[in-house]
């Protein structure tokens, strides 16, 4: 499924839309699992301080600014665990990182450490869904619905494409899941490929 998404009829949304969307029904989640895919090794988010200060090389205060996120990382993950729910991401990581992998491999260390379950795995091991393109970014919010992100040549968000077959969502999930359960934990590649905070790209 995760190589025939993108020729799947849905609902297409445009950013705030598909905020809005995204997040009433991840707050009214319960008993299940939100599972995420990310592909992309560029991208842009001008909202994020973290972000742009790591762009302009003050990264100290990129990394100052992701470690104030904790408490309030803590307490989602910890409101999530209450309501029977679990965040799994699988991060496809190519390597020499680019300025953005870098700075969000530091970003997921911190959600990782928060409560959300990361894994790293390499594009090799998404050939058989790859003959002829990328697959795209994914998101699925149980067995309710399935979001294909979209983003422009600079890598901005710009909306999605929502899927609300279930028989869509099983797939993704599962396949997804399935990427997730033989991945690397972030924690271990981190230490190996990162190192020290201040490592170069």
């Amino acid at each position: 499924m995760l190589d025939a998404i993108h020729s799947l009829p849905g609902d297409r949304l445009e950013r705030t839309d598909y905020s809005s969307d995204f997040w009433s029904r991840f707050r009214a989640l319960r008993g299940t699992d939100i599972h995420k895919l990310e592909r992309q090794q560029e991208f842009h988010q001008p909202e994020s301080g973290s972000w742009m200060a790591f762009l302009e090389g003050r990264r100290d205060e990129s990394l100052r600014l992701l470690e104030e996120r904790r408490p309030a990382l803590r307490e989602e993950f910890a409101r999530l665990a209450q309501a029977g729910c679990a965040v799994r991401r699988v991060r496809v990581v190519e390597k020499p990182f680019s300025t953005y992998l870098l700075w969000e491999l530091h970003s997921l260390r911190v959600r990782a450490q928060c409560g959300e379950d990361i894994r790293v795995i390499s594009p090799e091991r998404l050939a058989p869904f790859e003959r002829d393109r990328h697959v795209p970014e994914i998101v699925t919010l149980g067995d309710e619905v399935t979001y294909k992100i979209l983003y422009d040549a600079q890598g901005v968000i710009e909306g999605a494409v929502r899927f609300t077959d279930h028989a869509v969502t099983a797939r993704c999930r599962s396949e997804i899941a399935a990427l997730h359960a033989s991945a690397e934990v972030l924690e271990g590649y981190f230490v190996r490929e990162v190192g020290s905070p201040a490592a170069p790209a």
